[in-house]
């Protein structure tokens, strides 16, 4: 055999082990005790009265030593009974990866992908009670390398023919020139397709995601909270519910965690709106689904 022939025989060898070892990792874990999830079936899942959908955003945390992540697997377990216990119809999905796709295969029961791509920046659906009618996926002109900077988007009709629209997106994060000015043009790009999908489709968009700014923190002109609100033309859902579910003082403690928003443009009434900052989603001291407050809102359309 040449060397030619050694040398791709030898790069065959070292794929064919690496898939085996993400299939491993993601068939073959240990599975979670059914007392790891007591707290999560005991927190109030029950929709708003006079709801039509429930639509949340997660961060779930890329497995990428360099950003702090953790293993997919067993951190798929928990994101397999979170969804399933809060039932949302669309799910914002950031710092997917190829781990989270695959570990999540099978344990995601009715929900489809809105992108086919295995993408960074996605969203999942019910597809048993929503019908996709558009969908798009674009990558900011403007970003860092991450492959997460991005905008995944979705048109549904619920099954009484209701229309409504959701963005998931993941902003660039920093303070220096370079960062402002990337999540300056993210802003505008972001708010230029949410208002082309309430112009072209007549119906209310949700616009969800990690946008990386906290409320009140000057990152500079152009690219903070306020900015981005006002981008949009809309309302921070979190302000125009009728009613918020959280943890009051964790939240007043925990404020320089809370980067992910829903802004919405449009005629919807967001009924009840939450920050998820339980603790069950947390199995032992060390690991949890992810290092992001999900967050999630009825809305009545």
């Amino acid at each position: 055999m040449n060397k030619t022939r050694i040398a791709s025989a030898a790069f065959a060898a070292i794929v064919v082990l690496a898939l085996l070892t993400c299939f491993c990792a993601c068939t073959q874990a240990q599975e979670l005790p059914d007392w790891a999830f007591d707290s999560l079936y005991a927190a109030d899942a029950s929709r708003a009265e006079g709801s039509d959908v429930r639509v949340m955003s997660v961060n779930m945390l890329v497995h990428m030593e360099s950003w702090g992540g953790e293993p997919v697997e067993p951190r798929a377990q928990l994101a397999e009974k979170f969804f399933g216990h809060y039932a949302p119809d669309v799910v914002a999905l950031q710092e997917m990866c190829g781990d989270w796709y695959k570990c999540l295969e099978g344990r995601l029961d009715g929900y489809a992908y809105v992108h086919d791509g295995k993408t960074k920046t996605n969203m999942i659906y019910d597809a048993d009670r929503l019908t996709l009618v558009d969908s798009g996926y674009f990558e900011y002109d403007k970003r860092d390398s991450s492959g997460c900077r991005a905008v995944a988007w979705g048109v549904f009709l619920t099954e009484d023919g209701q229309k409504f629209a959701v963005t998931s997106t993941h902003f660039d994060l920093g303070t220096d020139e370079k960062k402002v000015e990337y999540r300056t043009s993210q802003i505008a790009q972001l708010a230029e397709q949410v208002r082309l999908l309430a112009q072209k489709h007549g119906c209310p968009v949700i616009a969800a995601g990690d946008y990386n700014v906290l409320e009140g923190e000057d990152y500079g002109d152009g690219s903070n909270y306020d900015d981005l609100v006002a981008a949009i033309g809309g309302a921070d859902v979190r302000y125009a519910a009728e009613r918020v579910i959280c943890d009051e003082e964790f939240v007043a403690e925990h404020s320089d965690n809370l980067w992910d928003h829903m802004i919405l443009l449009g005629q919807a009434q967001p009924l009840e709106y939450r920050i998820v900052t339980e603790p069950f989603f947390r199995y032992g001291e060390e690991l949890a689904m992810t290092d992001h407050y999900p967050v999630f809102c009825d809305f009545a359309l």
